[in-house]
């Protein structure tokens, strides 16, 4: 009675398998006595009955058919979150930039209703994407825990991504404040003076231009495809922002370069004609015509000197552009480079028709040799031909010599140039082939030397054997 007490208390803490004891997964992580986590505490009347369905889940997450339908929702949930954020975020710039415009044509002051009422709708804006942020990063964290079967948010969360969240609310929180704030500016030349601090808050505001990638990630075929986040999890690859955009880059190049570029040029020339205007007026900066041209040449790194940036604003926007302009540049001359490289296919009918034309000119100079070879040994032998008949045969001679090297030596570049790595990986495969071949010939020789070798013996012992009988005869 006592051993079967024992069993049934080893079936309750625990498997026996051999001489080793398997945990059960249903026992708690947490002691009892610690309230604090009495999610992970079981209640303790754990009857002999309960004891042998060992095989029923212990946790919801065991349910692959839950886990799959949990995250098809929370995946559909956050893709409606971006969809909205995104909306919220273009209304909020779009309100600033009105207020901004409006400005700075003297329809109004910033104390006047209309920009108050404005601001006010973009503060709403904001409150509402600030809630749509926390709202993606609590469904993001959900389908986090569903993938990874965890039961508390707490494992799912970790110093980065509390930094991320943090970063990404703090961006979205800028936006103008309702009514007149001004700070002083001290200009390089004249006096120091009042002016509004929305032109900094409008600037950073466009900052929110992130969530134009996030709502293209969100709906990207590569993002939604079930087959390509099967492959992804498969090869442990995390089919996120970076991923898509390293595939529309390797896809559509040219298109991503172009909206990359044209996004730079307003987005900068609005930033860059806001700060001049606000900060340090004159007619020359505050023409967005102007404020283009000055951002194209700085994007381009040409800098003709003829407009450029006098408030502080203004030249640290200048350094961005050219940050971007050198990164763009970059990648840029890549794809090009990319797109101009001849495919494998390419190389070999490029390198077939050369080689064919290096043939035919090294043909054709190898007759012109032999040619004036023959004519030479003509004149030679009739004599009375002028010297300078001669020197031109001999000229001639030289030249086809020349241009037949030339060929050859043409041909052979052109022949180790053909040597890519396919190429390579196909000798290598030979040459393995023919060492695995060899190596089984050697098996086999080896098997037939030790058969001979036992058959050796066998004679051997055979012939002991009758020497021994005639020995005793004799």
């Amino acid at each position: 009675m006592a051993e079967d007490n024992s069993q049934g208390s080893r079936a309750r803490n625990g498997k026996m398998s051999g001489n080793t004891m398997i945990e059960d997964p249903g026992i708690p992580l947490v002691d009892r006595r610690n309230g604090k986590y009495s999610k992970y505490v079981e209640d303790d009347t754990f009857s002999q009955s309960s004891a042998s369905t060992d095989l029923t889940p212990v946790s919801k997450y065991d349910n692959i058919s839950y886990r799959l339908s949990q995250r098809k929702k929370y995946l559909f949930r956050r893709r409606v979150i971006v969809d909205v954020e995104f909306a919220m975020a273009m209304l909020g710039i779009i309100l600033m930039i009105i207020d901004n415009e409006l400005f700075i044509r003297d329809v109004y002051t910033k104390d006047s209703v209309v920009s108050v009422l404005i601001k006010v709708c973009i503060s709403i804006s904001t409150v509402l994407l600030l809630g749509l942020v926390c709202m993606y990063h609590v469904c993001g964290i959900k389908l986090f825990m569903t993938d990874n079967a965890l039961e508390d948010w707490r494992l799912a969360v970790g110093p980065a991504t509390i930094v991320k969240i943090s970063l990404e609310l703090v961006v979205c929180a800028i936006h103008p404040i309702p009514g007149n704030f001004t700070t002083t500016y001290y200009p390089a030349s004249g006096e120091p003076r009042e002016v509004p601090i929305d032109a900094i808050l409008s600037i950073l505001m466009m900052l929110r231009l992130y969530l134009v990638g996030k709502f293209m990630v969100m709906h990207s075929r590569m993002l939604t495809d079930t087959s390509t986040q099967s492959l992804g999890a498969l090869n442990k690859v995390k089919i996120d922002a970076t991923f898509v955009f390293k595939a529309l880059m390797s896809t559509n190049p040219g298109t991503m370069l172009i909206a990359i570029m044209l996004l730079v040029f307003l987005v900068n020339s609005w930033a860059m004609r806001t700060c001049e205007v606000y900060y340090d007026p004159d007619q020359e900066h505050s023409s967005f015509r102007d404020a283009l041209w000055l951002i194209v040449i700085t994007f381009l790194t040409v800098g003709y000197g003829d407009i450029y940036p006098k408030s502080d604003c203004g030249r640290m926007i200048s350094f961005g552009t050219g940050i971007l302009g050198v990164g763009t540049t970059a990648l840029l001359v890549a794809v090009l480079g990319q797109k101009l490289e001849q495919t494998r296919l390419e190389k070999y009918v490029h390198n077939f028709a050369s080689r064919v034309q290096l043939d035919k000119q090294r043909k054709h100079a190898a007759s012109d040799v032999i040619k004036n070879v023959i004519y030479l040994w003509k004149l030679r032998r009739r004599g009375g031909s002028s010297n300078k008949t001669r020197v031109h045969r001999h000229g001639k001679l030289l030249q086809a010599i020349q241009t037949m090297r030339e060929a050859k030596s043409e041909k052979s570049i052109i022949n180790e140039s053909a040597i890519g790595p396919v190429e390579i990986h196909k000798a290598v495969n030979d040459v393995f082939d023919v060492v695995e071949d060899f190596s089984k010939e050697q098996n086999d020789l080896k098997e037939r030397v030790s058969s001979l070798e036992g058959k050796l013996d066998g004679v051997d012992s055979k012939l002991d054997a009758i020497y021994a009988v005639v020995s005793r005869r004799h």
